[in-house]
């Protein structure tokens, strides 16, 4: 293909899009990109479900602001996925088919994963940190949901502010090809580029890595490795240390240090290596093909840290996986409790209707019945003057006594009743509360 260097040569042709076959090496990216994609769509839709109705629950035992962090990582990490999406339709077609705004967006989404997901992971280090190692001021402080979001929205503001550049200076840029002199065409592909002076792109670069890279894995390092060290000086102090709680927590802290770090730097070194030392890449020894190739793959890696971090903060958090189970649990409940008394009320109101549909004829029978059975003892107490007799007045105390126990049951029985309802409201406003 012949690059059309002079475009004033090209002026009133006809521009013809040029897609590049999908073949060879970016079958390869392709897929891959594609899916990792639609897991870092999945993970991050599923730590969502499980840790936004618990930062709406009471009595969580995790800190409001842990599961803030995890949800604006979450959120950040669905923007880049969905800027991931554009570049899979490039990877795919060979050429950028959407506009220079779907550009920048794109752009900017990507840099989110750069400087969001590191941003978080210390905001979440420094919480742990202060939850376990500092005074009681300080613990309410990290856990306060109001400070949290403070410090996101500054995080976020600055992160909008370092990323001037790409704003300024994103955009579609046409590449022509094979220009026809005598049809008048000339075929053109489309890259999204982001291409600032070399002045402006060395001071971004400079300030990404050290705001994004070496200061959030130092402070990583520093607060995760600080807690386990304070948990041991204090059993050694304290009967703590026996009982072997101390030694479960700082394998536990450890171990999810040990995995941030392992994560971090094996997703986000190659990224900077690469980027500082592109020079060396350029070199003869390397072919144009391969230094594609090992680009793509090489800029997948902050890809898969979007997967990669909630899951770590999520499926290895005991607290949270327990708390939304017992989440569902109460929701599940509540669901069986509003079923129930669904059903008791369309049952009282089936027997309601049934009894105001039985005939007047029937309901008249059974007066004439009860009046006819009233009558003998009516006769008898207004013509006959009948003395009462031992016997009479045994019947009588026995009557009134019978009457007295069927009352004290139908009370008790009311109480029995009144008592399971109690109960069953306190049991409906406990899963509601």
């Amino acid at each position: 293909m012949t690059i059309v260097e002079n475009t004033s040569e090209i002026e009133g042709y006809l521009l013809i899009d040029h897609y590049v076959p999908l073949q060879g090496y970016r079958v390869c990216v392709a897929v891959s990109y594609l899916f990792f994609n639609v897991i870092g769509f999945i993970v991050n839709l599923w730590v969502l479900y499980v840790v936004v109705p618990l930062l709406f629950a009471n009595n969580v035992r995790v800190p409001k602001s842990i599961l803030l962090y995890i949800m604006i990582l979450c959120i950040s990490d669905l923007f880049t996925m969905t800027g991931m999406t554009f570049l899979v339709t490039e990877v795919i077609l060979g050429t950028w088919k959407f506009s220079a705004t779907a550009c920048t967006v794109y752009l900017v989404f990507d840099s989110l994963n750069k400087f969001m997901a590191p941003i978080i992971a210390l905001l979440i280090s420094r919480t742990c940190y202060a939850t376990v190692c500092l005074n009681k001021k300080y613990q309410e402080r990290a856990a306060n949901l109001k400070f949290a979001l403070f410090q996101v929205t500054i995080a976020i503001i600055l992160v909008m502010i370092v990323l001037w550049p790409v704003f300024a200076y994103s955009g579609v840029y046409d590449i022509y090809l094979n220009a026809n002199k005598t049809e008048k065409s000339v075929f053109v592909m489309r890259k999204c580029n982001f291409a600032p002076p070399p002045s402006v792109e060395l001071g971004f670069s400079i300030a990404a890595a050290i705001a994004n890279y070496a200061i959030p894995l130092g402070g990583i390092l520093y607060w995760y490795m600080s807690v386990p060290l304070f948990l041991r000086r204090r059993a050694e102090t304290t009967l703590v240390g026996k009982t072997g709680i101390s030694e479960t927590a700082i394998r536990k802290v450890i171990t999810t240090a040990l995995m941030l770090t392992l994560v971090y730097v094996l997703c986000w070194s190659p990224y900077w290596v690469v980027l500082f030392a592109h020079n060396l890449l350029l070199s003869d020894s390397m072919s144009h093909r391969s230094m594609v190739i090992i680009g793509y793959y090489i800029h997948m890696l902050p890809y898969i840290s979007c997967a990669v971090y909630p899951l770590i903060f999520t499926f290895m958090n005991k607290t949270i996986k327990d708390a939304h189970v017992q989440l569902i649990m109460q929701q599940r409940r509540r669901l069986r409790s509003l079923t129930g008394d669904a059903a008791r009320h369309v049952r009282q109101s089936v027997v309601a209707l049934q009894e105001m549909n039985v005939p007047v004829f029937f309901r008249r029978l059974s007066v004439q019945n009860q009046m006819q059975e009233e009558l003998p003892s009516t006769s008898t107490t207004k013509y006959e003057k009948v003395s009462p007799s031992p016997s009479t007045h045994l019947t009588t105390e026995g009557n009134s006594s019978h009457q007295e126990v069927q009352s004290s049951l139908e009370t008790t029985t009311e109480e029995t009743v009144e008592c399971m309802d109690s109960d069953h409201d306190a049991e409906v406003i406990e899963v509601l509360l």
